[in-house]
This record gives C-alpha cells, structure tokens and sequence, in this order.
C-alpha cells in the first residue's frame, strides 16, 4: 500500500507541482487551507503533511498548532516563502521535519520526503 502525504497550499499551481512530483510514489490528497487539510488529517490517515504557512482562512501555523493537538506524530514540512516563519515558535516547538523555502528545491524537497517517510 503507497503512503499518503497531504498536500496543503492555496496556490493551485504549487499543489498541481508537488502532486504530480510524488503522485506516482504516494497516493496525494490534496488541501487549499489550513481548516480544509486540519479536517482531512482528522478523518483520514496520512504519513506526512507538506503545507504553506500564509494562506487564507486558516493560516498554516494555527493548522500545525491544531494539528499537533490531534496527532503528535505526523511529520510535517513546511514549503512558504516567508523564511522568516522557520524561527516562530510554533514552527520550532512542532516538531517540524523540515522547512523549506519557496521557490521549492525539488530534488531536495524529495529526498527530504523519502527520509521523512522512512521507505
């Protein structure tokens, strides 16, 4: 059975890229705010979330804070463009598996993926 990773970022564009990055390795579901994807992981089992942290509705960091409330080991990465946000304090008190800065690296955002899902 593939593993499944949540996708969760407001930007279509963004989602369609890490989806068609990883849809032949995971199964891909996919979130466009941080209340539509805290859902998702509520109902559903995921091995890992990829989220943005600016988004409308709900912001990234109130979706990881709630997150962490229900599930305490899911990993999760962080992909935004506010580098910046990688030193707030519920970033660092997460247990973030990673941050990384958009535009996104690829090649590193999947073997930091593989690491993080331990296949």
């Amino acid at each position: 059975m593939k593993k499944r990773i949540l996708i969760c970022d407001d930007e279509e564009s963004i989602r369609f890229l890490l989806t068609e990055t990883f849809k032949d390795t995971y199964e891909i579901a996919e979130a466009t705010n941080g209340r539509e994807a805290l859902k998702m992981i509520t109902k559903e089992a995921f091995d890992l979330f990829i989220t943005d942290i600016k988004m409308p509705g709900t912001h990234g960091i109130e979706a990881i804070e709630r997150i962490r409330e229900r599930n305490k080991t899911i990993p999760i990465i962080i992909c935004s463009a506010y580098r910046l946000m990688k030193d707030d304090i519920v970033v660092k008190t997460s247990d973030v598996a990673a941050f990384i800065t958009k535009p996104i690296d690829i090649e590193r955002l999947k073997k930091i993926v593989k690491e993080v899902i331990k296949e």
